[in-house]
């Protein structure tokens, strides 16, 4: 589905006739003298006044390792590897995970498509059920966008992102508040017995993401899924061996175990420097301190990413607009050290934190920055 849909919006625009497909970068170099980027690809080199990085942060599935899994005779595959045309209909499932990705996979793989189903966590984590049906407000907005009335729509999009950024911090000023409401949206479904031993986390809410779940308080309700909580020791010929020394019979283990954080995923220099990310000055989620004509958009940690990066890359296009019309050749920002303590510590960020460069500039909260951080400002920039 999100594949058709970017695919008809890159079509309705005339963006597939300008991208090159199945072409990986291998080494980008900023040429000094001519003030141009030349970047190397697996289909040739190109060159460039601007570089700009869209490949997000994540990089290769994050896989642990597990003691016995070389001996398994079932199937270990991670949810990255999966596509809808896989079935399990004759086959017991442990789905390993507790995040957005396990949730969100949980009741697409419960029977019927599997024999069954158990959802394996090591630790609770914050869980909130949603529809997937738009509301009668969201169908109007987007009759009358389709119809040429945009403003809607955009006080829509206004709100519902006013409405996440005052539920992060009401949650993290408030998080005994927090706790009682996904206890009270829990209770009912699963029963005091179920939500004391898998849905009471250890942390407070939006410490870490808070997962969002369409369907699996129905699945919990029927048990057509088994959730379980606890550490997995080894795996045995024919199950999953956990601390406890229960022991959960599968042939098929699939690890919905999130992703490794990779911000840069090829060589870049600046003449003959190269530039390491761990650690350098990050401006407003835009450029790094000392790369000139290379922005990097960057989207929101604890909300949609788009509700960020689609303003920063607006940001670029001003600061490209103001270089043409006064005809400076290059832009940039000065390398500093900068304090920086991410505002979510899920296990992606804190197993990469130590490569990940230094964010600053903005008040990470879409609602505000989209207004107020992103007001162009030439002083903020060298231009040459």
């Amino acid at each position: 589905q999100i594949q058709c849909y970017l695919r008809s919006v890159a079509a309705e625009f005339g963006i597939l006739d300008h991208v090159r497909f199945n072409t990986r970068v291998t080494r980008a170099v900023f040429d000094l003298a001519e003030q141009r980027w030349i970047v190397h690809t697996s289909q040739g080199t190109f060159t460039a006044r601007f570089l700009i990085n869209g490949n997000g942060y994540f990089s290769e599935p994050y896989v642990p390792r597990f003691p016995g899994a070389d001996t398994f005779e079932g199937e270990i595959v991670h949810t990255a590897a999966l596509d809808d045309r896989r079935t399990f209909s004759d086959k017991h499932v442990v789905l390993v995970g507790s995040g957005s990705t396990a949730v969100c996979a949980a009741p697409a793989l419960a029977p019927p498509v599997s024999r069954s189903l158990v959802l394996l966590q090591r630790s609770p984590t914050y869980i909130y059920e949603i529809s997937n049906v738009a509301d009668r407000l969201t169908r109007l907005c987007q009759a009358l966008h389709a119809r040429g009335v945009t403003a809607p729509l955009t006080m829509l999009r206004y709100y519902l992102q006013a409405r996440d950024d005052l539920i992060f911090v009401g949650f993290r000023r408030c998080p005994r508040l927090a706790r009682w409401i996904f206890r009270r949206h829990w209770l009912d479904a699963v029963g005091r017995e179920r939500f004391e031993a898998h849905f009471r986390p250890r942390y407070n809410p939006w410490e870490q993401r808070i997962a969002v779940a369409i369907g699996l308080k129905d699945k919990l309700r029927t048990n057509a899924i088994v959730i379980k909580t606890g550490e997995i020791e080894r795996f045995t010929e024919r199950s999953i061996r956990l601390t406890n020394g229960e022991d959960l019979g599968c042939d098929v283990c699939i690890l919905a175990t999130g992703f490794n954080l990779n911000i840069l995923k090829f060589d870049m220099y600046v003449g003959d420097f190269k530039i390491a990310v761990a650690g350098i000055n990050f401006y407003k989620g835009i450029m790094l301190g000392g790369v000139p004509n290379y922005f990097h958009p960057f989207g929101a940690w604890h909300t949609a990413w788009t509700q960020r990066s689609e303003t920063v890359i607006r940001y670029a296009i001003k600061i490209i607009a103001y270089m043409n019309t006064r005809g400076f050749r290059a832009v940039s920002i000065d390398r500093r050290d900068v304090g920086f303590t991410p505002p979510i510590t899920p296990g992606y960020i804190t197993r990469c934190l130590s490569m990940m460069p230094s964010f600053y500039g903005t008040y990470d909260l879409p609602s505000i920055d989209n207004l107020v951080s992103y007001r162009f400002n030439r002083r903020s920039f060298n231009f040459s």
